[in-house]
């Protein structure tokens, strides 16, 4: 799918295609992300050859990280545009 996602959109996760260990690269997660939760995309992962994965942080209303992943494009629906 080509969806055109830009940093500090606020998304939602539509879907998992991995396990809850495989959002928590970053090892700051407070718990695994949920189908519907709400969170900022803060940057954009590119490779040659390899689909890009984007960076998604959501935090509690304290402004504490509650988790931080790296998601293809396809998991995520824009909510807001920056």
């Amino acid at each position: 799918m080509d969806k055109i996602l830009k940093p500090y959109a606020v998304v939602r996760v539509l879907r998992l295609v991995g396990q809850a260990d495989d959002y928590d690269g970053w090892r700051v997660n407070q718990r695994a992300p949920a189908v519907g939760d709400i969170g900022t995309l803060l940057d954009v992962l590119a490779a040659p050859g390899v689909a890009d994965r984007y960076v998604v942080e959501s935090s509690d209303g304290n402004g504490t990280t509650v988790w931080l992943g790296d998601f293809l494009a396809d998991e995520l629906e824009v909510v807001q545009t920056a």
